[in-house]
């Protein structure tokens, strides 16, 4: 069977694709996951299975721990966190070429100097920065993370005492580690315990960029703003790149080109 840890869009594509091909797929999801994403999930055959904190764990998501034990027992991991499926990150990075391309082919003048990507476990920022940049465009990545969880934005000034992400590479846990309080947000998709992409995130914001931590006020300002703006229907975690946009904007030049991708609809 295939195994992913994943309460949103990285679950219902991986659903889809097992249903399409007939592979069995179990899905751990925390017991706050949405109802509408639970009931598509079963819908397409998966085996849902609600991952609660238990008192014995380690720190960490549940969801991941049961992952692991599922994997560790003979699963395929057919998940999103590259440190468990590296070969995922080759789906996120045609994000960023296919943006990059068009920046060289559609759009007049500079390409885009700032990069805003919501960020929980990590994979869709560094995949969409670094198929930027093998596109041949390489605009400064802010990363987006709420106040009720934000280990990268920790991670991000241990990455500095410490001299930059290559020395940092050496001392994983004194950079990442769970968040030890997890709240509560609107964008409850952002809301992983640990950034396992850390690294490459960090490597990617090292040219100018920086993360950003936004509060829950800025998340839903957001989603209303991007909603009513663009017309797509998108849930917080989809616009929560938007709210990193907007705490900046007083930071950001007139002049200047941002880009941000709305990840997921709402349900």
């Amino acid at each position: 069977a295939l195994a992913i840890a994943s309460c949103g869009n990285a679950a219902l594509a991986a659903a889809t694709l097992a249903a399409a091909v007939g592979w069995p797929i179990r899905v751990f999801v925390p017991t706050a996951a949405d109802p509408a994403v639970l009931t598509r999930l079963r819908e397409l055959s998966a085996q849902v299975v609600e991952c609660p904190r238990r008192p014995n764990d380690p720190p960490g998501d549940p969801c991941i721990h049961r992952f692991r034990e599922a994997v560790a027992s003979g699963a395929i991991p057919f998940t999103v966190q590259g440190p468990e499926n590296a070969l995922c990150l080759d789906g996120g990075r045609t994000i960023g070429w296919e943006m990059a391309r068009q920046v060289q082919e559609r759009i007049e003048g500079l390409p885009f100097d700032r990069l805003f990507v919501q960020v929980g476990g990590g994979a869709l920022a560094a995949c969409v920065a670094g198929g930027f940049g093998m596109g041949g465009v390489s605009p400064m990545l802010h990363a987006v993370q709420t106040e009720s969880c934000a280990p990268l934005a920790r991670a991000w000034s241990a990455v500095q005492r410490l001299g930059g992400p290559r020395a940092a590479a050496a001392h994983w846990s004194e950079c990442m580690w769970p968040w030890e309080h997890v709240g509560e947000s609107a964008a409850d998709g952002i809301l992983d315990d640990e950034t396992y992409d850390w690294l490459a995130v960090v490597r990617a914001m090292n040219h100018g960029g920086a993360p950003i931590v936004v509060a829950e006020a800025r998340v839903l300002e957001a989603n209303e703003l991007g909603r009513r703006t663009t017309g797509i229907d998108a849930s917080p975690t989809g616009t929560a790149g938007l709210a990193g946009l907007l705490v900046m904007r007083d930071e950001i030049g007139a002049d200047e080109r941002v880009a941000m991708v709305f990840s997921g609809v709402r349900r």
